[in-house]
């Protein structure tokens, strides 16, 4: 193999960088969590990413071809960072290219983020190994769960609750960031910015206050809508409102004729959530595993 060379992504090089990409998320062993499946999705992504695509996302090129990506995604309102990737196209060279990739984000990452995350499919071996050799510790994993168009009929239930469900308003704020978790991977403000035609925020009310939501995505290039968040407030949990708003999302998706199925995340050990999703009509696709360093402990240095 030639000397593998590492630079910063750059527009001339983003078209083959999200087709090399898109063809590494569509393989369970090189998928990586929070970002798309298209090209077309993950370009919108990549030019949306702070801090700019130019700055947070590195290619490794082997002879004037690319064969490897790594970018980060950074909260500096949670002081985290998020790792995309990395994406590797040689297996007989994965782990030297990865570490190269990963070493070079050393001059990278700002002083004040004090977590580094990455997810990915359990069958993604390379970056299990690479991660865990480099004080990366698995804090959660989630079962993708998700359910086709053909299944819309069984899965809508009729409810006797009454609880108005309806879209999201500003005047709702308050009421949702109390029950928005603040680790999550998008914040309560971050949510609320990013609602458009395709991300909606739903929220079950009772006695004029939000006692639950459901915040969804649906990717028009992908083909189907993510259920990002559903949270319902701990006294009115078991009630069926959790369905309701599930019930809602099907209803708006489905409506798209290019939305091809729905998927939503569940914890391994949340066995009453994942219940809940299967009486609907979710099936198990894979398992997602999330793993951190804590860069107070472990500063970002070389990697081995």
């Amino acid at each position: 193999m030639s000397e593998i060379i590492i630079r910063n992504l750059s527009e001339e090089s983003m078209e083959e960088t999200v087709k090399f990409i898109s063809s590494c998320q569509t393989v369970d062993e090189s998928f990586i969590a929070w970002l798309g499946y298209s090209p077309e999705e993950i370009k919108s992504q990549l030019m949306n990413i702070t801090p700019s695509f130019t700055e947070s996302c590195l290619i490794a090129i082997d002879r004037g071809v690319i064969c490897g990506f790594l970018g980060i995604y950074v909260s500096e309102e949670q002081s985290v960072l998020r790792l995309l990737g990395p994406y590797v196209s040689t297996q007989k060279s994965w782990t030297e290219i990865a570490l190269k990739l990963l070493s070079v984000f050393k001059a990278k990452i700002p002083k004040n983020i004090n977590l580094a995350k990455v997810a990915f499919y359990d069958a993604n071996v390379n970056c299990k190994r690479v991660y865990e050799a480099n004080y990366f510790n698995v804090y959660n994993a989630e079962k993708t769960l998700i359910m086709d168009k053909k299944s819309l009929i069984s899965a809508l239930e009729v409810s006797s609750q009454k609880i108005n469900v309806r879209y999201y308003k500003s005047s709702d704020f308050d009421d949702f960031i109390k029950l928005h978790p603040r680790t999550a991977y998008f914040t309560g403000p971050e949510v609320i910015s990013r609602l458009n035609q395709y991300n909606q925020l739903i929220v079950a009310e009772a006695d004029n206050h939000v006692i639950g939501y459901v915040y969804f995505e649906m990717l028009i290039s992908d083909g189907y809508a993510e259920i990002c968040f559903l949270n319902v407030s701990s006294e009115f949990r078991s009630r069926g409102i959790g369905s309701q708003l599930i019930n809602r999302v099907i209803i708006e998706a489905f409506k798209y004729d290019w939305v091809n199925h729905i998927q939503i995340s569940v914890r391994v050990n949340n066995k009453e959530a994942e219940r809940l999703y299967t009486r609907i009509g979710f099936e198990e696709k894979n398992v997602i595993i999330a793993l951190q360093r804590d860069l107070k402990v472990y500063p970002w240095g070389d990697f081995t």
